[in-house]
């Protein structure tokens, strides 16, 4: 009988269990293989925008544009007035100073406009302005600054723009007589799209200029208007606040005044923060796939770092995915804040302080064969209000036109006419006393009263410049329209007294 065999023995019922083995050791990942690592994740991530499709990349710019939205609404209640409240501690001195360089920076994309050319429906304008000022620190300074920013529209206007932020002064620089000179800068590619384009409106009598830039060039070139502003109010003095340590980051005072305290909407402003985190990171995902969180989220959090200039910088970012969804964040994130912003800087480094430049000397462009005649100088004693300035305007456009030859009078009246026909009545005011005393004076030569009394009757002819209220020298538009009441000519008398009539009940 076989023996039996012990239990553990080889052969026998149990087998005997084979000494564990020690696992073997794993090294950790080198540098190299951790940032291949996050390298292919944020290619693979970049690959899905790209490859998949624009459903993905307009996803993505959806996601990531409203967490954007609510992030910089988030900074606007919450942190910003509590870092400005700080920044703006040490600013106890103060200055006064001058704007000697001012100009209208247009942002203006040819790529975004629709076919149809409606441009202004896209532009967007900020005054800016280089202020110089001085102290006991020793040479003077300047620094810029660009203001609101606004829809370019067609009540846009640059004759009557006083301020680039509520309770800071802006104003145009003058020339020699002390009328302002309006300034307009853009991109190259903005001024060749403007330089080639059809006009896409024309409002005024005649046929349209040849190009958008054209029309703007006569829409926008307003003498009477400029000089009557300019000469019933001094060129304003630009206050400024400051560090006296660092002098050379001054603030306009208004500016500082008003955010020298924290608001009581701080933690509103951190709950928009913390839901917009949750939509951005959000976005971030489906550009990043398979990031380790920690990665994703430090990956995520770092455009934070540049918040405050969310405003300006993200939308171009997020063209890359959506053009259009872009558009609309950008268009959002402007209007989060629109009287708020202020951008402060060198002035080389301001806003298209590079660009293109378009200029209206008053007297210059279409009207340099009028009111560029004419000869002034600033008036002394300065008028008390725009009613003054606008009637020493035409008393000294009179006395020239009346010292004029029969013959240059009467090429004068008939040019007037001419343009008001054209669509370029801006300049025209300024003669009307002129042309009334011209029908009105025996000895003048018949041809000078002729073409003088044809360019009243074009002047009251609709579509006429009529007086507003908000129109500097209101009062004494109206009054010129009420002096035609004795002119001898068909219909002026009558449908002057009706533009009159009309003005005097505005309010």
């Amino acid at each position: 009988m076989a023996r039996r065999r012990k239990q553990g023995q080889p052969g026998g019922g149990l087998k005997a269990q084979a000494p564990a083995q020690p696992a073997p050791d794993v090294a950790p990942p080198t540098r190299k293989a951790a940032v291949a690592e996050v390298l292919r994740a944020v290619v693979t991530g970049r690959l899905v925008g790209l490859t998949i499709g624009w459903g993905v990349r307009l996803m993505a710019a959806f996601v990531l544009g409203f967490g954007a939205i609510f992030l910089f609404i988030g900074w606007q209640l919450g942190v910003k007035p509590v870092v400005e409240a700080w920044e703006f501690r040490p600013y106890t001195g103060r200055a006064e100073g001058r704007i000697v360089e001012s100009w209208v920076a247009l942002e203006l994309d040819p790529t975004r406009i629709g076919p149809a050319g409606f441009w202004r429906a896209t532009a967007k304008a900020s005054p800016c302005a280089v202020v110089e000022y001085a102290g006991d620190w020793g040479e003077a300074t300047r620094r810029a600054f660009c203001g609101n920013r606004l829809r370019f529209s067609e009540s846009y206007t640059l004759h009557d723009l006083e301020s680039m932020a509520p309770g800071i002064p802006f104003a145009w620089v003058r020339d020699a007589a002390g009328i302002a000179v309006p300034e307009v800068r853009l991109s190259p590619a903005a001024h060749a799209w403007l330089a080639k384009a059809k006009p896409d409106g024309w409002l005024r009598a005649g046929s349209p200029p040849p190009t958008m830039l054209a029309q703007l060039m006569v829409e926008s070139d307003q003498p009477v208007d400029l000089a009557v502003r300019s000469w019933a109010a001094p060129s304003p003095v630009f206050p400024l606040a400051l560090d006296p340590a660092s002098p050379a980051g001054a603030m306009p005072e208004a500016y500082v005044r008003e955010r020298r305290t924290v608001g009581g909407i701080g933690l509103m402003g951190l709950v928009f923060i913390a839901v917009g985190f949750g939509v951005w990171f959000a976005g971030t995902a489906v550009l990043l796939p398979a990031l380790p969180l920690p990665l994703h989220l430090v990956l995520a959090a770092l455009p934070l770092a540049a918040l405050p200039a969310w405003g300006d910088e993200l939308p171009r970012y997020l063209r890359h995915l959506n053009p259009d969804m872009a558009e609309v964040v950008g268009d959002v994130l402007g209007d989060i804040d629109i009287t708020g912003r202020l951008v402060a800087s060198e002035p080389g480094a301001a806003m298209l302080a590079d660009g293109e430049v378009l200029r209206w000397p008053a007297g210059g462009g279409a009207h340099a064969g009028t009111f560029g005649r004419l000869r002034l100088a600033k008036p002394d004693p300065a008028p008390r209000d725009g009613d003054e300035a606008l009637a020493k305007l035409t008393a000294l456009a009179g006395a020239q036109v009346a010292a004029m030859p029969a013959a240059e009078r009467e090429a004068l009246f008939a040019r007037l006419e001419a343009d008001k026909g054209a669509g370029r009545p801006d300049a025209g005011l300024a003669f009307v006393p002129a042309a009334r005393a011209a029908v009105l004076d025996p000895q003048a030569p018949e041809a000078v009263r002729k073409a003088a009394g044809s360019f009243l009757w074009a002047w009251v002819t609709q579509p006429v410049e009529e007086p507003w209220p908000r129109d500097a020298g209101f009062r004494e538009r109206v009054r010129i329209f009420r002096s035609l009441a004795d002119v001898p000519v068909t219909g002026v008398p009558v449908m002057s007294k009706s533009v009159a009539d009309r003005a005097a009940q505005r309010r």
